[in-house]
């Protein structure tokens, strides 16, 4: 980026990079100030190996971190590229918190692919008296230089209240955990669709804000229910909620790549409701993920308005058991061999 390049004659001790890629400003930072602490941060523990990997092969080391927030010391310079189709809430809750760890003096580019933007921008001209705009076909880049502390920092975080049988409960949500602010209806079809009782181990794979692995483990009291998600942030607030309410047999895992032996006993069902992007191939990771950790005869129960892309699979140690339309959705039950 031309933009860190011109910082290059400042001396800087410690840098932050967040991306929505593989961090390669990070690459970049590393090479201009060989002596700084340069930290890549991620919310997504996939994305967090890959950049892993990629700067390895690269020949870079910056410090990769996959945490809930940005890492709690003082920085000099904070780089935030965004995509245009960007979680909007995500980049201002990450510029907010970018600012108020910059030491004074310090300085926060942020850049987006669309050279019509205008929202980027607006966004740091009320963080910074002064912003400098530079734009070009491809997009446009905004510096702004800290000059006092924030007198005002917002709240993105919000709690959700849902009904399970008699009992209501209360879950948290932040930006860039799935359905944020709401409980979506295929969640909602799962907790009152799926018949969970006493004494049964509970899996849920992509777990999200959790409300569909605290109704499991409202229902299933004696029995261990395991909440597993790549983003860090959906970890803790199932983690905060499992607290809320005393339910000590509830596990949050964070995790990407379905590796979870020594964490996970065998369980009596699965519950996914798998992403649709990925060309099906994050749906076939949760599905055989599921297989391997439920017991034999149990049961994998998965949510989709794609259930043709299931039905053509022929899933090595599970057989199909029934299907049910419910508000737009196919309720799909699988049961292991």
């Amino acid at each position: 980026m031309d933009a860190l390049q011109k910082l290059a004659v400042r001396a800087l001790s410690d840098v932050l990079v967040m991306s929505p890629g593989r961090g390669q400003a990070a690459w970049l930072a590393e090479t201009i100030w060989p002596e700084a602490n340069v930290t890549s941060w991620f919310i997504d523990s996939h994305r967090a190996a890959q950049a892993e990997l990629a700067a390895g092969q690269a020949g870079h080391h910056p410090l990769i971190v996959c945490e809930m927030d940005l890492p709690e010391q003082a920085i000099d310079l904070a780089v935030l590229p965004v995509l245009k189709t960007g979680e909007a809430e995500m980049n201002r809750d990450l510029m907010q918190q970018a600012v108020a760890r910059l030491r004074i003096g310090g300085t926060l580019i942020t850049a987006v692919n669309s050279a019509a933007d205008h929202w980027l921008q607006a966004q740091m001209q009320g963080l910074f008296a002064k912003v400098k705009c530079t734009r070009t076909e491809d997009g446009c880049v905004y510096e702004g230089v800290k000059k006092v502390e924030l007198k005002k920092v917002r709240s993105f975080e919000a709690a959700i209240e849902f009904r399970v049988d008699d009992r209501v409960l209360t879950t948290y949500s932040r930006p860039s955990v799935f359905s944020h602010r709401s409980i979506d209806t295929a969640a909602r079809i799962m907790i009152r669709e799926v018949p969970i009782t006493d004494g049964q181990n509970v899996l849920e794979l992509g777990c999200g804000n959790g409300a569909v692995a605290l109704a499991a483990a409202a229902r299933s009291s004696s029995g261990n229910v395991y909440a597993v998600d790549c983003n860090a942030r959906s970890v803790d607030c199932v983690r905060r909620a499992a607290d809320r309410h005393q339910l000590t047999h509830v596990t949050a895992i964070l995790n990407h790549d379905g590796q979870l032996d020594g964490v996970v006993m065998p369980c009596d069902i699965a519950l996914l409701n798998p992403p649709y992007y990925g060309e099906f191939s994050i749906a076939k990771h949760f599905v055989n993920t599921a297989i391997r950790y439920v017991r034999t005869g149990g049961e994998i129960w998965i949510i989709t308005k794609q259930a043709d892309n299931y039905h053509d699979q022929d899933w090595k140690g599970a057989f199909f058991v029934s299907s049910v339309n419910v508000q737009g959705y196919d309720l799909i039950c699988y049961r292991k061999l």
